[in-house]
């Protein structure tokens, strides 16, 4: 069965797969593109449900359940009684991803309040141990310590850092909780000055209700997820698992010149 849809140039295709697009897609689609090409602006009071659903054609549950779709991705503002509004544009924030500095320093040059927050310090869960005792290249009798910190940028909370540790690498960090709202200072404090990060990969996934709490989210706000190691260049030993959560509409991210 063929279906139609759209061009980048908006002229319509016909499809011969059975992929559909279904008609809140088609009204989310529409008016997302109004907002990034300046249709829409931040501020501005979108139509009303009974206006968008002559505008489309389609009945207003379906106008509604594609502006819930928006709100969700953090792109429309509803206010009761009023009607939903375009979100104001935060400012987004450059992040060099090189690991040779720490993530403190990097605001801290570009001007912007940082803040990091320790929500987790304890050993890791058993499913959590063994995975990353594998990932580390580990023996079963070493412990895996897990510190995981909200990173709060212009007051606004912007990511998750997870590490996964090798206890044997800092015996003492248990006792040293109160220590690690900076990893990068922590590490420093015991003899690891010389830090790189290797092995990244990187994928995005939709924030748990979890993180939608920490990070203040709606839960259609995509999230980039940076997993890498940490090693220690002048022992060649490689001290963490780390896994980043970013909200992908507060950063923008500088991966250096790609080949």
């Amino acid at each position: 069965m063929e279906s139609k849809v759209h061009n980048y140039d908006g002229r319509s295709i016909m499809s011969g797969s059975n992929f559909s697009v279904s008609n809140e897609s088609i009204i989310r689609n529409t008016i997302q593109e109004r907002i990034l090409s300046n249709e829409l602006k931040p501020g501005d009071r979108l139509p009303s449900e009974n206006v968008l659903a002559d505008e489309f054609g389609m009945k207003r549950i379906v106008v509604r359940n594609a502006l819930v779709q928006l709100e969700k991705m953090g792109l429309l503002d509803s206010r009761q009684g009023i009607g939903r509004f375009v979100k104001e544009k935060r400012p987004v924030i450059e992040l060099d991803m090189s690991g040779r500095r720490s993530f403190s320093d990097k605001m801290r040059e570009q001007g912007v309040h940082y803040e990091s927050r320790v929500i987790f310090a304890g050993y890791a869960t058993e499913n959590e141990q063994e995975k990353y005792r594998r990932a580390l290249g580990m023996d079963d009798d070493v412990s895996i310590f897990k510190v995981a910190r909200l990173r709060i940028v212009n007051h606004t909370p912007c990511a998750i850092h997870f590490s996964y540790i090798r206890e044997d690498a800092v015996p003492d960090i248990n006792e040293e909780t109160k220590q690690l709202a900076s990893m990068f200072n922590y590490y420093g404090k015991n003899g690891y000055t010389n830090l790189k990060s290797m092995d990244t990969h990187i994928h995005t996934a939709f924030p748990t209700l979890d993180e939608q709490r920490h990070l203040e989210c709606e839960e259609l706000v995509p999230l980039i997820v940076y997993e890498s190691q940490t090693m220690d260049l002048d022992t060649n030993r490689i001290l963490e698992q780390t896994r980043i959560l970013y909200r992908s509409d507060l950063f923008k991210h500088a991966l250096g010149s790609v080949n």
